[in-house]
């Protein structure tokens, strides 16, 4: 990792430059959930399960987890582009999964889009399994 690279919790005025990161990377998307008032919501109700990577004050990496009282969810693990295959995203993984795991988040999940084949790549090395059991249906 860069000498100069920080793990941080996110702080809500993190979210401009957390959303600028998110359109930048192909295959992540943003969506509805996703505007500014939605994640600053996330933050506060996530306050220990958000991080940041800063690289000499900006945030090359992110990722966001959420607790339900049962389950764990990662959602936007992203690292900019430069930084990546560096380790980053293992590191934010391996962080935010304690911090679920803090709260008492026995079971984890994560949703990756289906022609992401990179993500599904990185999360499978990293242990994952792709469920093939269950559909995912949303109410938008």
């Amino acid at each position: 990792m860069a000498d100069n690279c920080i793990l941080d919790i996110a702080a809500i005025d993190d979210i401009d430059m957390m959303r600028e990161l998110w359109a930048s990377l192909p295959g992540l998307g943003l969506g509805p959930g996703d505007d500014k008032a939605a994640i600053t919501g996330f933050i506060m109700r996530n306050p220990h399960t958000c991080l940041v990577l800063r690289n000499n004050g900006k945030i090359i990496g992110t990722v966001l987890g959420g607790f339900d009282g049962r389950r764990g969810y990662v959602y936007h693990l992203a690292v900019k582009q430069d930084y990546q295959r560096n380790g980053y995203a293992t590191l934010l993984l391996e962080n935010v999964v304690q911090a679920l795991k803090n709260e008492g988040a026995g079971k984890i999940h994560l949703l990756v889009f289906r022609d992401n084949s990179a993500a599904q790549s990185f999360y499978s090395a990293c242990g994952w399994h792709l469920r093939e059991d269950i559909n995912i249906f949303s109410l938008l």
